[in-house]
């Protein structure tokens, strides 16, 4: 990730959730907040929950894989948050979740593609 760094703590996930916009898929819920650093911040949460730990982990690689793809076409100075709801276990490829992420960051604004 080139110009993203992880979001690790509980109250800026916090701050993201109560001021951030959102937005919603059937496997997502994306929260998007400005920051003043100049590169992004990306934060994962799947919860217990979703599935057992094997798939969890399957989820959280699948996204961050997906996220690394589309990081040149996204915007620069904001905190990410994205949440996986429970129907995210039926995901089985990075394709379908690479198309619900940049659904997603469409809808915010983050992505600006370059074609």
């Amino acid at each position: 990730m080139i110009k993203t760094i992880s979001l690790n703590q509980n109250t800026s996930f916090l701050r993201v959730y109560h001021k951030g916009k959102k937005t919603y898929h059937k496997y997502f819920v994306l929260y998007c907040l400005p920051n003043r650093l100049g590169v992004n911040r990306l934060g994962l949460k799947v919860g217990k929950k979703v599935a057992k730990a094997t798939k969890r982990n399957r989820i959280r690689r699948l996204l961050k894989e997906s996220y690394r793809l589309m990081e040149p076409e996204l915007l620069c100075g904001y905190d990410i948050v994205i949440v996986a709801r429970t129907e995210s276990v039926t995901l089985s490829h990075c394709s379908e979740v690479s198309d619900a992420l940049r659904l997603m960051l469409e809808r915010i604004g983050l992505y600006s593609s370059q074609e």
